[in-house]
Parts: structure tokens; sequence; C-alpha cells
């Protein structure tokens, strides 16, 4: 339901590699899009793997 990072532990890729993994088994099935709520602290980390932002979340689509 969440995902945290404690400061100790930031910038060492570990939040970027969880998501990778989420978005390439999302991608392996039939679903054609992802969309999440974000903290502004967190919004940067999803931009960087391709999220765009809507009114009230981010999302990611592909074909």
């Amino acid at each position: 339901m969440n995902v945290y990072t404690i400061p100790m532990w930031r910038g060492q890729g570990i939040a970027t590699a969880l998501l990778k993994e989420i978005i390439s088994f999302v991608r392996a099935t039939e679903a054609k899009h992802l969309w999440l709520h974000t903290t502004e602290d967190g919004k940067r980390i999803y931009e960087k793997l391709g999220f765009v932002s809507t009114s009230k979340e981010m999302e990611i689509f592909w074909y």
C-alpha cells in the first residue's frame, strides 16, 4: 500500500529498483496502466520512471 525509504537509505537506488521490478511485473500482464498517489518528496522518483502528473495522481501507460 505504501512505499517509504528511511532517510539513511535514501539516494541508493532501493526504491527505484523496487519500482522497476513492479513496473516490469505489471507490464508482463494484461494491464496497460498504473496509477498512484504520491507526496512531493516522492514525486521525482516516479517522474524519473515515466509517470506523469494528473490533477489527482500520477500515472503511466504502455501499449
